[in-house]
């Protein structure tokens, strides 16, 4: 068994650094430092917005695998849509907007720092007003048909369904981490 009495290395290093000499941090340092903790505290909308836009944008492909939109699939199946058309063209695109934002927004729910979710519902429906309307050019790039009636159904969709996907991984991070804490 170790001596009570003899200090372990970790008390032999802290006191030999108390009892160094303290210097003078250059103000550019400091201010660097500064700086990039308030960036981190306080990240821009746009960054936010561009790191969610780059999540969406590889998990989104991948919906496409069970659900093609805008005419656009990877091997010419009809997915979620063959049984949503039975309902309608417009609760077909309803949910087949609502399919193709839930999952990216639910990935970005669980990526996103804390800070970054407070940014990003600082403007929320902007965020994802833009993430659609970006999402909307992509599948017109990508030789999407687009009526405009419907897109504006698949929007209304996708809007909903990513706001939906968000709040409940927030809400299921803020119950994980209260848990991970007690």
């Amino acid at each position: 068994m170790g001596n009570k009495d003899k200090p372990t290395d970790w008390q032999v290093e802290f006191a030999e650094f108390s009892a160094a000499e303290s210097s003078e941090v250059p103000d550019t340092l400091s201010g660097a430092i500064l700086s990039r903790v308030k960036s981190d505290l306080h990240p821009s909308a746009f960054h936010v917005f561009a790191k969610t836009a780059a999540i969406h944008a590889v998990v989104g492909a991948f919906t496409l695998l069970g659900c093609p939109q805008f005419g656009l699939s990877y091997f010419g199946n009809h997915g979620l849509m063959h049984y949503l058309m039975q309902y309608g063209d417009n609760v077909c695109m309803l949910g087949c907007g609502a399919f193709f934002t839930m999952f990216s927004l639910l990935v970005a729910s669980f990526v996103l720092r804390p800070e970054e979710v407070r940014a990003f519902k600082g403007n929320e429906i902007l965020q994802l007003a833009s993430l659609v309307t970006l999402s909307i050019g992509a599948f017109l790039f990508a030789g999407g048909t687009i009526v405009f009636t419907l897109a504006l159904i698949w929007s209304l969709g996708a809007i909903l369904g990513g706001a939906i996907s968000l709040e409940a991984g927030w809400a299921y991070r803020k119950i994980a981490t209260r848990r991970s804490l007690a």
